[in-house]
């Protein structure tokens, strides 16, 4: 009686099924597994206590893991960046955030983030000090989106636009309004400043900004007759100045003549324009002025340092979010209205 093995009944089926001889490779299949290291972020602010604001903002995005680090320092930044992508593996989902209200100190936190990336341990950049960059870029894009589909101007080129104030978000808005080609004119309306201090700021401003913006020009007014006479013959005004102060009031907004966009980022009364409320969109707060408040821009601001911290956590490599970048999600967000 002849043997037969169990491959030769197999292969006796399978052959009595396809009604020919048929060999059948079994291949292993290998399996991936699944990233499952921790997306962390580690925010280096410049103020004595890091921002509630921004940490929730990077849980809400997405973040297993947000460490604060307060009271930060360019000159600490090297030996905590580097212990901190030298104990994952390289391309972890590790992001660094700068925030906090000195933008100085925050602009070199940023460079020495940067020079301390060694390859293969390279991680996102987010530069966002105090807010400054993604609300400076809620402000202008939500006006360019205003004057080209609400009131039908397509080029703003040329316009000019008065911004008061001289901290984080005006500095940035000045630099994105003057890459935009508007004529630009940065107020500092805190009576203890002087002339030097903004003409020198200007300087800074203008060498940011690029040989191909315009020029940015600073003036020194302290009085609100003052900044009813640079604001009169400009079609844009924001007032991006200190939280609780009045830059122009009802009677000086009622004088203006022509059509104007106005914008006020303030949410604490007295408001920066007096008449104009945070909940304002685009709505008529005098003949012909028409105002964007706060709550307005707050939803925008948010949304982009929402969409720029998801960007990150799924970032491998280097990669830098500043306002530049900013200002395009802030678009891209508006669009989809």
């Amino acid at each position: 009686m002849r043997k037969i093995t169990q491959n030769s009944e197999i292969e006796n089926k399978i052959e009595s099924i396809l009604g020919k001889k048929a060999i059948i490779e079994l291949t292993p299949i290998k399996i991936k597994k699944k990233d499952t290291s921790d997306k962390i972020c580690y925010f280096f602010d410049t103020d004595d206590n890091a921002s509630p604001f921004d940490i929730n903002m990077a849980y809400d995005a997405g973040f297993d893991i947000v460490v604060p680090i307060s009271r930060m320092r360019a000159d600490q930044v090297p030996k905590l960046v580097q212990d901190a992508i030298f104990s994952r593996k390289p391309k972890a989902s590790t992001t660094f955030f700068i925030g906090g209200s000195d933008v100085k100190e925050g602009e070199k936190i940023a460079k020495k983030v940067i020079e301390s990336l060694v390859p293969p341990f390279e991680c996102p950049v987010i530069i966002d000090p105090r807010g400054s960059h993604t609300t400076a870029s809620a402000v202008v894009a939500k006006t360019l989106y205003d004057a080209k589909n609400l009131h039908k101007i397509s080029d703003l080129k040329g316009e000019k636009v008065v911004i008061y104030g001289a901290g984080p978000v005006a500095r940035i808005a000045a630099i994105l309004a003057a890459k935009q080609g508007l004529n630009t004119f940065l107020v500092e309306t805190w009576g203890k400043s002087n002339e030097i201090f903004i003409k020198n700021l200007v300087k800074d401003l203008n060498k940011e900004a690029g040989e191909e913006a315009t020029e940015i020009k600073g003036v020194f007014a302290p009085e609100k007759e003052q900044r009813y006479e640079i604001a009169k013959d400009a079609f844009i005004i924001w007032s991006l100045a200190g939280a609780g102060v009045e830059i122009l009031s009802s009677d000086l907004i009622k004088r203006l003549d022509g059509k104007k966009i106005v914008v006020d980022i303030n949410l604490v009364p007295p408001y920066g324009i007096e008449g104009l409320r945070p909940k304002h969109d685009n709505e008529e707060i005098s003949s012909g002025i028409f105002g964007i408040g706060a709550l307005a821009l707050g939803r925008l601001k948010a949304n982009s340092e929402g969409e720029i911290l998801k960007e990150a956590a799924k970032t491998k490599g280097t990669k830098v979010f500043d306002y530049n970048y900013a200002f395009e999600v802030a678009k891209k967000l508006l669009s989809k209205n």
